[in-house]
């Protein structure tokens, strides 16, 4: 028997080295430990190091209670008078990065959660349960932020954020914040903005959120405020932040329409699943009355075929991460509207 340390733990203030158990009811950002009993839709579990370690039946799981409302992956989450925690309680594994709840929902293509037993509330030596600690801020600074979205989860999000941070750190020298401000929590995605060049790096679990989901707009908005003030400090010129999953969900509209992240906000970036979502992307926007300026991207696929298509049926330029002078265009034309060899170095 081995056990996983789930990389969404990472937000709690202190990991004791020596966890107990207690029993009681678990609510939103309680560390639980559990025990496998049925590998299911998910085989491996991410550690804090953000590696994926294969699990059997037998291991034991350190992770955090919260929701998932996935479209796309498992749904589930904890009862609204929490999730009652004892010896031997079912639960079921909800994401790579340790998310615990109860499942209610998977995709036939995933098949059915990987089934736990509960072996307690995770506590310390005197018996204090270990929760994520969330940090908050009630205003934003004035640095500049650039929103990617998209309209659904595996689009493209990521590979799109990282070639932007990339062209503003090497083509720029710009010392980049990246982020991920919504979503269910993983390692991955941050270490892959982190690794195209960024000067600094931080997530909502490091605010003290497994997931957005599930919380109200207070906390998620307030996490992704201190986000973007803590990348600031750390010295970051401009902020590259994520959105998860897609635009409706994980609590996006309201960081959105936050009046002192709109005004921070240079750009969204929309990443559709095809060119039909662009359209549906940005009558949302219009919809939701979401007013920052919005910025299409390219779709998986055909690059032609889509620039054709949106070209023609909305009169937009679409912008491809892997074309370095659309890259050029978008940074020189929207994101940096200040002469360019003031961004130069």
């Amino acid at each position: 028997m081995s056990r996983v340390i789930a990389s969404c733990t990472r937000g709690a203030q202190a990991l004791p080295e020596r966890l107990t158990s207690v029993e009681g009811t678990g609510r939103a950002g309680d560390l639980v430990i559990a025990r496998v009993v049925r590998v299911g839709a998910y085989k491996a579990v991410e550690n804090i190091h953000g590696r994926d370690v294969r699990i059997r039946v037998g291991d034991e799981l350190v992770g955090v209670l919260g929701d998932r409302h996935s479209t796309t992956s498992i749904y589930g989450g904890l009862p609204e008078s929490g999730l009652p925690v004892r010896a031997g309680a079912p639960a079921d594994l909800m994401a790579v990065g340790g998310v615990i709840g109860i499942a209610a929902s998977s995709p036939a293509s995933l098949g059915t959660a990987t089934a736990l037993e509960l072996v307690g509330l995770a506590a310390d030596a005197d018996g204090r349960v270990v929760r994520l600690e969330r940090r908050s801020a009630p205003t934003v600074t004035g640095i500049p932020v650039v929103f990617v979205g998209g309209t659904a989860a595996e689009v493209g999000k990521t590979t799109f954020a990282a070639a932007l941070v990339n062209h503003l750190a090497t083509r720029h020298g710009m010392r980049v914040g990246v982020t991920k401000l919504a979503g269910t929590g993983r390692l991955r995605d941050l270490l892959t903005l982190a690794d195209a060049g960024a000067h600094c790096a931080a997530d909502f679990v490091d605010a003290g959120l497994a997931t957005t989901y599930g919380h109200s707009a207070e906390a998620v908005v307030g996490a992704a405020r201190h986000l973007v003030g803590r990348l600031a400090e750390e010295g970051a010129e401009l902020v590259v932040a994520e959105l998860g999953g897609d635009l409706w969900g994980a609590g996006i509209p309201d960081i959105l329409r936050d009046a002192g992240l709109v005004d921070a906000a240079r750009a969204l970036v929309l990443v559709p699943s095809d060119t039909m979502a662009s359209l549906g992307a940005d009558t949302w926007l219009t919809q939701n009355g979401i007013t920052i300026p919005p910025v299409h991207g390219v779709p998986h696929r055909n690059v032609m075929a889509a620039r054709e298509r949106v070209g023609r049926g909305m009169g937009v330029q679409l912008v491809d991460p892997h074309d370095e002078q659309d890259m050029e265009r978008l940074v020189r034309e929207v994101l940096l509207p200040v002469p360019a060899e003031a961004g130069a170095r």
